[in-house]
């Protein structure tokens, strides 16, 4: 009976030993396993953004290829559409004293345009001067509205088509709307209104500082045109003649 206690004892030692080793493995596999399923996972993510490098590759080369593309449609605007004198908002003093020969290309345009589309000029371009202080120049676009002008042609066609050809007038962007005609072939008057758009350029891609000392233009400073900002009172005319000028320059 004392040995059987006895085997009782060992055997109810044993299986505490068991238990508290089984506890000890338990406590110790279970981390290790859990440790191991992260890593697992982590591991399987990361191989899936292993595999969408080619394509996150392939996406930056094309949205670089779409900046590359933009940038070369709007360096041809700026050839074929811009005046060859528009200004550089990289420097805004440079940009302000050469402001003059950009806005008197754009009058000599608007006054030549007329009969070389085959119909006569009845009016003169009179463009406001630059503004006295070159920080007021916008950086986004120059807006130029001439008013309602008036052409003579000898006919309904000839007078269409020259409207149309607005259109592809060189380095110049002009908006032309609200045709009305009076008169019959072959003296023939059309009037509409016109607005010139210019789109300074910047290079490298933002405007320079402002001037800090904003110099005045006096009364022989030289005149030009300014769409949006403050001008001088005194505008300055192409081609002179009235509103009945040559028929261009």
């Amino acid at each position: 009976m004392k040995g059987l206690s006895m085997f009782a004892k060992v055997s109810i030692g044993l299986v505490a030993t068991i238990v508290v080793a089984a506890g000890i493995f338990l406590l110790g596999i279970r981390p290790t396993l859990q440790s191991i399923k992260y890593h697992e996972e982590n591991v399987s993510q990361l191989e899936q953004k292993v595999a969408m490098i080619p394509r996150a590759r392939q996406l930056v080369q094309m949205a670089q290829d779409k900046v590359a593309e933009s940038e070369r449609a709007l360096a041809q605007i700026d050839r074929t559409k811009m005046p060859v004198n528009t200004i550089d908002l990289s420097d805004r003093l440079k940009a302000w004293m050469q402001y003059p020969e950009m806005v008197r290309e754009i009058g000599k345009k608007l006054e030549a345009w007329p009969l070389k589309t085959g119909v006569n000029r009845l009016y003169s371009v009179a463009l406001p001067g630059p503004p006295s202080d070159p920080n007021a120049i916008p950086e986004l676009v120059l807006v130029y509205p001439i008013g309602t002008v008036q052409v003579r042609a000898s006919s309904f066609e000839g007078l269409l088509n020259h409207v149309r050809r607005w259109n592809d007038v060189p380095n110049l962007v002009v908006l032309v709307d609200g045709l009305s005609i009076q008169g019959t072939s072959p003296n023939l008057i059309g009037s509409y209104s016109m607005v010139v758009f210019v789109y300074p350029r910047i290079t490298g891609g933002q405007a320079g500082p402002l001037v800090p000392s904003s110099p005045q233009q006096g009364a022989g400073a030289p005149g030009g045109g300014f769409g949006g900002g403050p001008m001088p009172a005194a505008p300055m005319g192409f081609g002179g003649g009235g509103p009945r000028g040559g028929p261009g320059i």
